[in-house]
């Protein structure tokens, strides 16, 4: 279920750069909330995140400013898919931190579903 997520949410977004991150109004984000993912040079998921928000607004947030953390120096490309259902985007970054595995998320934890959901 998890790879499925993946498949879906790359096939619905597009890899945005730094350059275009740090740009007035070139994500296109229309602040009805997102989850997103954040990659280093070698593609490889450093954190999964969502928000209610604009994507930008979290570097802000007491609870988490983004730009405080060790892997925002790190990133080099990102995506992000908007959802307006708060539900829907706790769903998604679930699913999305269970088939990314990214090294910076602190919880919730990436984990294997055989080990979440046992028999």
């Amino acid at each position: 279920m998890a790879d499925l997520a993946k498949i879906w949410f790359e096939s619905r977004t597009e890899l945005k750069t730094r350059d275009i991150f740090d740009a007035k109004g070139q994500l296109n984000d229309n602040g009805t909330g997102a989850v997103y993912v954040y990659f280093n040079e070698n593609n490889e998921a450093l954190y999964v995140g969502l928000t209610s928000r604009h994507v930008k607004a979290r570097l802000y947030d007491q609870t988490s400013p983004h730009k405080q953390k060790l892997w925002w120096g790190q990133w080099q490309t990102m995506r992000f898919l908007q959802i307006s259902d708060d539900m829907d985007r706790q769903i998604l970054e679930f699913l999305l931190i269970l088939a990314y595995a990214p090294t910076c998320n602190q919880k919730p934890k990436a984990k294997n579903l055989d080990e979440l959901l046992p028999n």
